[in-house]
């Protein structure tokens, strides 16, 4: 388990704490406070999280490995379960457990995420939050985590640009198994961002001691604006997705149908040869040329010219282009 503790300055940034266990007394003192929980069995949370005497159902949202509520908000806590970009090739995806109280932010995250991690960077003293409490933190992290998915999209339709680029120079270079990538990829950033829209939205109804939208309005009044565009973004990338999804089967169904046509013009080319062939193969002794002695070079002569007269023809016409 990697426990980390940060107070939040006057300034507007993290200042790292030393504590190595948590106390009830944080949700009565003036000090806000951040707390990243990385990679803790149900045990050590059980432990860390019993003096804040959490409702049962809360605290069984925190303790379980899965995804098991989206949002809970009660009196004096505020829980939410929000989805990374991260594991879009994995059964179980990656999320972030928000655990809100009066004046402590709680993230729970069983792997290590690079978000917190560019976090704690730029909170270091570069980039303060617009104000020196716990919901500024919380609204910075929720801007952050939806910023790196609208930017995994971003990469996704940038990958889509450059193959539909390649389509163009040689069609047949297409490859199935990377824009099949892609539309997984934009599938789950698409899943992630709707689970961002609705934390968002359920965000402007909440009022309790753990969190007040009222008070917050200004800011967290924008991320509703900012899940709108992102869902754009991110829509605009699925439909070049899409897009290359079209032209590679419309390269497919181009080359079936060219040889379709050549198999065509194939049995059209052998179809009178075919018909000559019956004939002689009939058991008759009175068939023309029968009593001929080159008849049997006569009949292939007259079988090849009228196959190459037949090719000659479609090829005039244009049916091998």
């Amino acid at each position: 388990m990697n426990l980390r503790v940060f107070g939040i300055s006057k300034n507007s940034t993290l200042i790292p704490l030393p504590e190595t266990t948590l106390s009830a007394s944080w949700v009565q003192d003036d000090v806000h406070r951040w707390v990243d929980i990385e990679a803790a069995t149900p045990e050590e949370l059980d432990e860390l999280l019993t003096p804040f005497r959490l409702r049962p159902e809360v605290l069984a949202a925190c303790l379980k490995p899965e995804r098991s509520e989206r949002m809970m908000s009660q009196k004096t806590a505020l829980y939410m379960e929000v989805p990374t970009h991260l594991g879009w090739d994995q059964s179980e995806k990656p999320y972030v457990s928000f655990l809100c109280l009066k004046s402590t932010v709680i993230t729970i995250h069983r792997d290590k995420l690079h978000t917190i991690e560019d976090v704690i960077r730029d909170l270091d003293g570069d980039v303060p939050l617009y104000a020196n409490n716990s919901s500024a933190l919380l609204y910075y992290l929720l801007v952050e985590i939806g910023k790196q998915t609208v930017n995994a999209a971003l990469r996704v339709r940038e990958e889509a640009e450059q193959l539909d680029h390649a389509c163009h120079e040689n069609p047949d270079a297409l490859d199935p198994q990377k824009i099949s990538i892609l539309r997984r990829k934009i599938s789950h950033y698409a899943a992630v961002h709707d689970d961002h829209a609705y934390c968002a939205g359920v965000l402007q109804t909440v009022e309790s001691e753990a969190f007040s939208f009222s008070e917050q309005s200004r800011f967290f009044g924008e991320t509703l604006q900012l899940s709108g565009l992102s869902g754009q973004i991110i829509t605009g990338t699925a439909d070049r997705v899409n897009s290359l999804q079209r032209d590679y089967d419309a390269v497919v169904q181009s080359n079936v149908e060219s040889r379709l046509q050549f198999l065509t013009i194939l049995s059209a080319v052998f179809l009178p040869l075919t018909l000559i062939s019956g004939l002689y193969g009939m058991n008759f002794n009175d068939l023309p040329g029968m009593g001929v002695k080159s008849g049997y070079l006569i009949v292939i002569g007259i079988m090849l010219t009228t196959a190459a007269l037949t090719a000659g023809y479609f090829y005039i016409r244009g049916w091998f282009e």
